[in-house]
This record gives structure tokens, sequence and C-alpha cells, in this order.
């Protein structure tokens, strides 16, 4: 069934890991995979840029009309908490460019469908090539950007749907506040992670001691609740 904010047929949505696909009841894809779900078609395309960007063209192979994007980001506004939604209404990637424009009415009508049940936020979301750990490097970005929050796939998403001349929107969930630092071997282990949680990453937990066990502990909370976000919303916009 068709409601205002759902997405509309012949969507291809792109999301990182296979666990947000998880949230849109679609299970046994891995990084570099895509197959047919209720509303187009989904794939998942591991993290970073140039994941995502290959993910959007193998989409395209598909016959889709709009591009969009699932899936979870860091906070750059310090009123956003884990569990919050982003309807982003543009999407920036460097300082000297002015970025990408998401689809204003869909973005409105998403908007209107999961504010009633989620905390839903509008504003600019900002991509960058890799993650962005401490929270001074987030209140700096904030600073300079005027985006309310950070991910790793949105632009490079936005601009294969540029070049196709089709639509694109995003929804991302907040799971990392502006304020949490995150040590430096899981960022390295996530940077050069192909499919996202890998037996690197694994190691890095295991070996770098308290600090880095309690910071995996928040992080692995807040991303749960990031997910179930995501499933409540996929819900309203089913």
């Amino acid at each position: 069934m068709s409601t205002p904010g759902s997405f509309t047929e012949g969507t291809g949505l792109v999301v990182a890991l296979p666990a947000e696909a998880h949230s849109l009841g679609v299970y046994g894809l891995h990084p570099g995979e895509c197959k047919r779900w209720h509303r187009g078609w989904i794939a998942v395309s591991g993290i970073g840029p140039h994941n995502a960007m290959r993910a959007a063209e193998r989409l395209l192979t598909c016959g889709v009309t709009r591009l969009a994007n699932w899936g979870v980001a860091g906070a750059l506004d310090a009123g956003f908490a884990p569990g919050d939604v982003l309807i982003p209404d543009h999407i920036r990637y460097a300082h000297d460019d002015p970025g990408f424009a998401t689809d204003a009415l869909a973005s409105e009508q998403l908007a209107a469908a999961l504010s009633g049940s989620l905390r839903v936020h509008r504003g600019a979301l900002w991509s960058t090539p890799q993650p962005v750990a401490s929270a001074a490097e987030k209140q700096a970005l904030a600073t300079h950007s005027g985006a309310v929050a950070v991910d790793m796939e949105a632009a490079p998403i936005a601009a294969v749907a540029l070049r196709a001349k089709l639509p694109f929107v995003a929804v991302k969930a907040i799971c990392d506040p502006l304020a949490r630092e995150l040590p430096a071997s899981i960022v390295h282990a996530l940077d050069g992670a192909d499919g996202g949680f890998s037996l690197r990453m694994l190691a890095a937990i295991a070996l770098g001691g308290p600090t880095t066990w309690r910071a995996a502990r928040a992080l692995a909370r807040d991303f749960a609740h990031a997910r179930r976000t995501l499933a409540t919303a996929a819900s309203l916009a089913a």
C-alpha cells in the first residue's frame, strides 16, 4: 500500500551495512550485492564513498527511477540524540562546492510520515571520505560546514542520481552523538572495512583496553537504537 510518505515504486535504495538492510526486512545480502524489494531494488554497498557509488551505479542497471540512501549518521548538532532521524534537504561534501539538493516534495512527505512517531530533523548532511571521530573534529566541521550531521555515503549516491537525472532522498538515523570520542584503533579499523564490522574491528576492540571497550559498548548500544529507529521508519514509510 502506498502512503504520502512512502518510497515510490522503482526506488533504488543504497544501505552501507547488512544490519541497516535488516531494518527494512531484507536479510541475506552482503556488501556488493543487490536484490528486489517491495518498492524496487536494494543494494548493500559496504562502508565509504567508493562502495556507495558503485552500489548506486549497479542499481541504475536495474532500471530504478529514483535513488535513496538509508542508514545511520553522526550528529554535528548537540541537540541530536541517538535514535533521532534526519531527512536532509541538502547533501554537501566540500566547502567550495554547493553539493546536491534532495527531492523536496519526497523529503517533506517522508518527514511528515515519520514525525508523528520519531524525532525528525531537517537540515544539511555532510558526506566525508573518512570517519570523523573526535568531538573537536565534529564541532569544527559543524562550524565551517553548516551541516547538522555527517555520513560517508550520501554524496556519491546523490552524484550518481544527478548524472542520471533521477530524484534522490535520504533517511539517516543518528547513532553517534556530537560529544562521542572514538578511539583511533576503532576508527582505523572501520575506515578499512569494506563491509563494516570486520575481524579487524573486533581485534582493535579486543586489544584496545578499557577505554576502547567502553567506547565500543556505547557505539553498539547507540547503533542498536538507530536500527530500531530505522525499523520504525520503514514501517511508517511502507
